[in-house]
């Protein structure tokens, strides 16, 4: 493509001003993805409800054949590292790497601005390099109730009291690291109830979190949409937003998720990267790939494969409505959903009342 490396500094502003334009201007390309999303692993110690790669396999059933090791991590993030300083590992479950430590160390000499990590929390007490290394730590956590915490996670007994356990020791750690600490809630018709309790124990420990619907293939999951107890409980988290708390996702993200309204995906806003390398292309949930970034050495290249692949960007429909596409897509289309944002930041020191931990009657 001939493109000359972009200025290493504030990546991220940078890129989002480039799309915005590009957006207005009805010229947009998918280069230049805001952040890199990085599944280290399909390996996984949970087999929640919810959870699979896209096409429907849960995460345990996913072949581990060609999982890149930490040296060739590092070489793909070295590329991606050309392209945003924004970095969030996932999985599978990224703590089930016994080489987590050396990557996020790398990581951090690569120069990446922020990394985040989302985990189950299940082994997170074996990996005080998270704590050290990373900048915000995001722990799943859907509901308090035991057994149906046990049953949504496929997990033994007991599973929940370690979660919660070490959340306690990741709320000690950011007090000495300094790293944000949000919970991604996934919401279901079965624990739509036990959601308020989680954001009730949220608001009790000063904990961050950004609510996510639950979504089958690519639509929400039957019995959210329409329902009362469902909305209420969002015109709650738009509330605890409006009062300053700490939401993840913009207002235009929330109203959105209430009535599952439509919204033009730019799923190429992230830059997905399945364990063995392979760009996804142009999205997860259509399970499709692009070129290897190993392999190729540049982003635009693997771009560029899969464009060769699959075509240009399609305009999707009424889906996929998570925070990973919705609201990204939103802020470029939208960009003064950002500044509204920056309100409620500012507002989160100075408004916050206690009269709104607890939902009363």
């Amino acid at each position: 493509m001939g493109r000359k490396d972009p200025d290493p500094v504030f990546q991220l502003e940078r890129n989002f001003i480039r799309h915005a334009v590009e957006w207005k201007l009805g010229a947009y390309k998918p280069y230049r993805p805001l952040c890199a999303y990085v599944y280290l692993t399909f390996r996984c110690n949970l087999r929640c409800v919810y959870c699979n790669d896209g096409s429907g396999k849960k995460y345990p059933e996913c072949p581990n054949e060609g999982e890149l090791d930490g040296d060739a991590w590092l070489r793909v993030l070295k590329v991606l590292r050309k392209e945003t300083d924004v970095l969030i590992f996932t999985g599978g479950e990224p703590t089930l790497r016994p080489d987590l430590a050396p990557i996020l160390e790398g990581c951090r000499s690569l120069g990446y601005r922020k990394i985040c990590l989302l985990t189950n929390a299940v082994t997170l007490d074996r990996h005080p390099e998270v704590f050290e290394n990373c900048g915000i730590l995001m722990i799943s956590l859907d509901t308090l109730d035991e057994a149906k915490s046990d049953r949504m996670m496929g997990a033994k007994a007991g599973t929940l009291r370690r979660i919660l356990a070490n959340v306690d020791l990741a709320a000690e750690a950011r007090k000495r690291h300094g790293f944000k600490l949000y919970f991604n809630i996934v919401i279901t018709p079965e624990n739509v109830a036990d959601v308020h309790g989680v954001l009730d124990y949220c608001l009790e420990k000063r904990i961050g979190f950004t609510p996510l619907p639950e979504v089958v293939a690519f639509y929400p999951q039957k019995g959210l949409e329409g329902s009362a107890e469902y909305e209420s409980l969002i015109d709650r988290i738009i509330g605890l937003k409006r009062a300053g708390f700490d939401v993840l996702g913009t207002m235009g993200y929330l109203k959105g998720i209430k009535r599952f309204d439509d919204y033009h995906c730019l799923p190429t806003l992230l830059a997905r990267v399945w364990p063995n390398g392979d760009l996804c292309y142009p999205c997860q949930k259509l399970h499709k790939v692009g070129g290897n970034i190993l392999e190729l050495g540049d982003y635009a290249k693997a771009v560029d494969e899969g464009r060769r692949r699959h075509g240009p960007l399609q305009r999707c429909g009424k889906r996929c409505p998570v925070g990973c596409y919705m609201d990204f897509s939103m802020c470029v289309q939208r960009p003064g959903l950002l500044l509204a944002e920056a309100w409620y930041h500012l507002k989160m020191p100075l408004f916050r009342s206690d009269r709104f931990i607890r939902r009363g009657p």
